[in-house]
């Protein structure tokens, strides 16, 4: 592959899709949460995603290195968005 395509596909990977008026995920998060069943599109925020996904790695560990990814994003997300400084 050259250059331009794996640019062009981290740009689509990383792209911000609108969930609600408080929730914009990636395309890669997203793929993520799809893959575990995670009902991401019913969530009313950032926490209750987290929520979710704390659920699976509580239940089955913490093997799931792509999830735990999201969730430690998520929660930096939430925290920068929400809290004063």
């Amino acid at each position: 592959m050259n250059d331009k395509i794996l640019f062009n596909n981290l740009l689509e990977e990383n792209k911000l899709i609108k969930i609600s008026d408080k929730i914009y995920l990636s395309a890669y998060q997203i793929k993520i949460l799809k893959k575990y069943q995670i009902p991401y599109e019913t969530c009313n925020s950032i926490n209750e995603i987290i929520f979710y996904i704390e659920d699976i790695l509580n239940e089955y560990g913490n093997d799931f290195e792509d999830l735990e990814n999201i969730s430690i994003a998520l929660a930096e997300i939430d925290y920068y968005s929400n809290y004063n400084k």
